[in-house]
């Protein structure tokens, strides 16, 4: 490179060196031309004064010794005159040396201009200047005396030959010489422009490899210079600084978001690059994260990270499926398979909480055999609440490329944390709000909630409830005489009756103490007693466990109205049930009672609950 361009140099000024040489030449050459035409001029002046001496001197029969006489001047190769058919006519055809000679001495005479030729080849110069003599009435001497002319007419030409080798000889020898001086120039300005040049040319190399190796992702190379002259000195340490700010920089922020981002492979090395990917990824992290903060409840947040990990992560076959304690059964909260997925409660991957890739043992699992190629990863969200992601892979180099995502996908997982545990103690209070501790059935508030919910939608689509009023047969006996733990138990046994022996449709609710409601949806009037008597004798049939390991059996009561054939008020239906109920216990209890209007007088039927 600092060869290439002092030779760049030095060859524009060789260049303009050999340009001025050329012109140089070709004015030493002008100049020569130019002087034989002065002295083509001064000698043709001479000829005619002569001529014209001669004359009026009477000697014209000795011109020729004159014409010969000047044509043996310096640089003169041939000189000879022409006369003009006007001198020939009155003075007769002269000497043998005075004719016309070619066209050039025939156009001179016919224009009245000067003619000039040059002829040059490898071995001669030569220069042909022809001037015609124009009479003059005027002047000394007057042409008229002696000639029958007129103003202004050709009497005659003198040409002339000079021979301008010698100034096309020094005009090489002066081009020669000044190339010369040239060369000596160029090859001193080359060793000076190359010797001053070679600190520059070393810290170039130096700035271009460093830079090549930061183009390639090392940050490590630092500009080097031998110089000690300040300017060099002070790039190569503004360069440095800048290259150790930004490799600090970036081992900066590599550093502090490996604390809190799991950061993916980099299958190219580029600090800067892995920098600007980290960046991206924060941000996109950051936006889910705003995103979900605003979500109503866990199935948002699930639907949410099953379209990052479709569109963004790039799975096409997976589950995610939500696991704990505390009644979280396994469930799948979002579903990407290729084919309908179930959840095995013996999955590996549950039972263990480990993860399991088909690539540590074939068919490690053995559940998983509509894929040869899986991986199941267990994500804890806390002790009792896990999320458990199961992807499905073609090949085996699919399932490596899958692998390679999963530091992207524990981001996301890591990211919805805060917000899943939120919205999951949310539902766990909302539960436990609205569910009996003991039975885990619904308690009376979630039942005043139900029912302006199940009354709405039953008057706009015309559905009809059944309505049991359910109660233990003397209660107070069983807390008197075993216990109020034990009497807890019975009321277990009742809670586990009414789970067992009604429709999924179907909806119990711990009314209060050992009495219970069960809304019996969509039930025809047949179908309403059916139900109360299967809930009654399997009570009936139910053991107690009392402290002494012995077991002991108790009876129901049940009262039975329906919505909205005994009234248009859901809550009225209620008390109806309630008042058949009664009714029950009156009649010897352990039995079933359906509401009849004769149960209550008129007054009552129309009183609002």
């Amino acid at each position: 490179m600092q060869k290439k361009l002092s030779l760049v140099i030095v060859g524009t000024i060789f260049i303009s060196f050999m340009i001025l040489m050329v012109i140089s030449a070709l004015s030493i050459r002008n100049i020569g031309i130019k002087n034989a035409e002065e002295k083509a001029q001064i000698i043709s002046n001479l000829v005619q004064d002569g001529l014209s001496a001669h004359m009026l001197s009477g000697t014209m029969d000795q011109r020729e010794f004159f014409l010969k006489k000047i044509s043996t001047a310096k640089g003169v190769d041939a000189l000879w005159i022409v006369r003009s058919e006007s001198v020939v006519n009155q003075f007769g055809k002269g000497l043998n040396n005075e004719v016309m000679r070619d066209g050039i001495d025939e156009q001179a005479l016919k224009s009245g201009q000067v003619q000039q030729q040059s002829e040059e080849n490898a071995h001669s110069a030569k220069l042909r200047v022809t001037t015609p003599y124009i009479a003059k009435e005027h002047g000394i001497p007057n042409c008229m005396q002696c000639h029958n002319a007129k103003e202004g007419d050709v009497l005659g030409a003198i040409s002339i030959v000079f021979d301008i080798g010698e100034v096309r000889t020094n005009g090489i020898l002066t081009s020669l010489t000044i190339l010369g001086i040239s060369i000596i120039i160029m090859l001193l300005v080359f060793v000076i422009i190359n010797r001053s040049m070679q600190p520059l040319m070393e810290l170039f190399h130096s700035i271009k490899f460093v830079m090549k190796k930061a183009q390639e992702g090392e940050y490590v190379r630092r500009v080097r210079c031998s110089s000690n002259d300040k300017e060099y000195q002070d790039v190569k340490f503004w360069l440095n600084s800048l290259l150790d700010k930004l490799e600090d920089t970036l081992k900066d922020i590599e550093v502090t978001v490996k604390k809190f981002l799991a950061l993916s492979p980099n299958h190219q090395p580029d600090l800067l690059l892995e920098t600007q990917s980290i960046v991206h990824e924060l941000s996109d992290i950051y936006q889910f994260k705003r995103t979900i903060e605003f979500d109503e409840d866990k199935e948002q947040v699930y639907k949410r990270i099953g379209s990052i990990l479709q569109n963004d992560v790039g799975l096409q076959d997976f589950i995610l499926i939500e696991s704990g304690k505390n009644d979280i059964h396994p469930s799948i909260v979002f579903d990407a398979s290729s084919k309908k997925r179930t959840i095995n409660l013996n999955c590996r991957a549950l039972r263990t909480k480990q993860t399991v890739n088909s690539e540590q043992f074939r068919d490690i699992c053995g559940l998983c055999a509509t894929s040869a190629f899986h991986l199941c990863i267990p994500y804890l969200i806390t002790s009792d609440f896990e999320l458990l992601l199961t992807i499905w892979a073609k090949s085996q180099e699919e399932l490596a490329q899958i692998k390679e995502k999963l530091p992207k996908i524990q981001n996301y997982i890591d990211a919805a944390r805060p917000e899943l545990v939120s919205k999951n103690l949310t539902e766990i209070l909302k539960v436990s709000s609205t569910t009996d501790a003991l039975t885990e059935l619904y308690n009376r508030k979630y039942l005043d909630e139900y029912i302006e919910k199940a009354l709405s939608q039953a008057k706009r689509n015309g559905i009809a409830y059944g309505i049991l009023m359910i109660d233990i047969d003397w209660f107070k006996m069983v807390n008197d005489t075993y216990g109020h733990d034990v009497g807890d138990k019975a009321i277990k046994v009742l809670a586990q009756v009414l789970k067992e022996n009604i429709r999924e449709s179907d909806t119990a609710f711990r009314f209060g103490g050992e009495e219970f409601l069960v809304l019996l949806y969509e039930c025809e009037e047949a179908m309403v007693l059916a139900i109360a008597e299967k809930i009654r004798l399997a009570f009936e049939k139910s053991p107690i466990q009392a402290h002494n390991g012995a077991s002991f059996y108790k009876t129901l009561s049940v009262g039975a109205s329906i919505f909205p054939n005994d009234s248009d008020s859901l809550w009225k239906c209620v008390k109806f049930a309630d008042i058949a109920l009664y009714n029950a216990k009156d009649s010897g209890r352990n039995c079933s009672k359906r509401f009849q209007a004769s149960m209550v007088d008129a007054t009552e039927l129309k009183t609002d609950f």
